[in-house]
């Protein structure tokens, strides 16, 4: 079997190349189509194998945001012209709009069956912004073989949303949770053992919709409400630090910055000395660092009808409590249920195997062998 992967996004982020590497280690042989935007992605989160053949294309323009037939034909044109389609078995779309409308051009063209994941770039910026589009998405939604959704909270948002009805009864058995995987590193330094820190510790980037000043604003909240000497430990840099940074020094009495750090024996060593983890983040498709805090039994506060949410039994053996992202009061008072009663909540609910990707990956093959077999696929 040969899969080709439309990825937009490989170059900027390490959750696919993960997925590519486990099915390489199952044996399966893959094409990896990368267009950037940027020279400097080129090559990026490329690995050596005899079995993928990675394909980067500098090809994206700024002004293909705007012209979506454009880049979308565009895009088909440069894959078709580095990629011999004809000896692809399946497409796996890593979104519905962007990668999925390609892929829905090459199955029109050389019948090749796809899958796509439907994230919330789809479910918010495209279905929110672009109305013109929502035909071509059911569209692409009635010729995917599996639309794979990585949390809970996107598949109950997804079949709410008007647009879908007229074709929800044709694409229901397609839906598929699959969660995203951590790193391996987590699974050899899983702790079950509570914690005795008193503090509250953020870990991620600083770019705007990660809503770290609001964090501060809801730490600030409660220590003039019955918690004066309660700290917030920040790790991270990147996009928008320069205002992030301006609220870290406002309140630099009790918010320590400790910058970036990558070094994963200093992570879990910071997850273990802190009461709780927050990150309250806007439009949070799922939040990888919930689960490497979870993996030390550091309670989250996270966020409500988005990322983890829905993920976890919270009735229990709760992992943390969700928080309104908009309201500190919402936030404040997440973070005073755990500091209040540390001892409800654990990570004995989960299982972090299925957050493996050498176990995800089989869960893709397997789904990808199933659809071969299904439509009798012999190239």
């Amino acid at each position: 079997m040969k899969v080709l992967h439309i990825c937009n996004d490989f170059a900027g982020s390490k959750v696919h190349a993960s997925l590519v590497r486990e099915l390489d280690l199952l044996g399966v042989e893959q094409v990896v189509y990368c267009p950037v935007r940027d020279k400097r992605l080129l090559e990026r989160n490329q690995f050596e194998s005899h079995r993928v053949q990675f394909v980067y294309s500098y090809v994206i323009r700024p002004w293909y945001k705007f012209f979506y037939f454009h880049k979308r034909n565009r895009l088909y044109a440069d894959l078709k012209s580095k990629v011999d389609l004809s000896k692809i078995d399946l497409v796996h779309a890593s979104t519905l709009f962007s990668d999925g409308g390609i892929a829905y051009l090459a199955q029109k063209e050389f019948g090749i069956p796809f899958v796509s994941a439907v994230r919330a770039v789809d479910l918010i910026d495209f279905v929110g912004m672009r109305p013109y589009l929502l035909h071509w998405g059911r569209k692409y939604l009635l010729a995917a073989q599996k639309l794979y959704f990585i949390s809970p909270w996107a598949i109950k948002m997804f079949r709410q949303m008007a647009w879908i009805q007229s074709v929800k009864t044709h694409i229901e058995n397609k839906i598929q949770l699959q969660c995203n995987g951590i790193d391996t590193f987590w699974f050899q330094h899983v702790s079950r053992m509570p914690h005795e820190g008193k503090n509250i510790l953020y870990v991620g980037s600083f770019e705007s919709r990660k809503n770290v000043p609001t964090l501060i604003n809801a730490v600030s909240y409660l220590r003039e409400n019955g918690f004066p000497d309660l700290q917030l430990t920040v790790v991270g840099g990147g996009k928008d630090e320069n205002h992030t940074q301006q609220s870290i020094e406002r309140h630099s009495s009790f918010v320590h910055f400790l910058g970036r750090i990558d070094d994963k024996n200093e992570l879990v060593r910071l997850f273990q000395q802190h009461a709780l983890f927050a990150m309250v983040s806007w439009n949070e498709t799922f939040g990888l660092v919930y689960l490497e805090a979870l993996s030390q039994n550091l309670p989250v506060v996270y966020v409500q009808g988005q990322g983890i949410d829905g993920l976890f039994d919270e009735e229990h053996n709760p992992v943390g409590v969700a928080a309104n992202p908009r309201s500190v009061k919402s936030i404040a008072d997440a973070i005073s249920q755990i500091l209040c009663n540390p001892g409800r909540y654990s990570n004995q609910q989960v299982n972090f195997e299925d957050f493996e990707w050498k176990n995800i990956a089989v869960r893709y093959l397997q789904c990808y062998q199933a659809i071969e077999n299904s439509l009798n696929v012999k190239k």
